[in-house]
């Protein structure tokens, strides 16, 4: 892949009940090319801070390793790309 491709990280998140939740790493291929999500973090309260530290530098080290569009396909939509990673990965809603 070329060094040039612009990419757009964002979050996600859905509540899956009482205390949890997951939250979507996906990423954008610029221009309009589509979304993959990267990976899924689960959060349980109470909140752990040094756990989401660590989500976020595994984001990076993903991101870093491998393009994101080599690691996963691309979708027209976020949620075709959240669908297809639950699907994948077995999240439950």
């Amino acid at each position: 892949m070329s060094d040039s491709v612009l990419y757009r990280p964002f979050d996600i998140v859905r509540r899956l009940r009482t205390e949890v939740a997951v939250i979507y790493r996906c990423v954008e291929v610029l221009p309009g090319r589509g979304f993959m999500v990267q990976s899924a973090d689960r959060v349980y309260l109470p909140v752990d801070r040094e756990l989401l530290r660590r989500h976020e530098q595994q984001f990076w080290e993903l991101f870093c390793e491998e393009a994101p569009e080599v690691r996963s396909g691309l979708f027209a939509t976020v949620e075709q790309a959240i669908a297809s990673f639950d699907a994948d990965f077995n999240i439950e809603h």
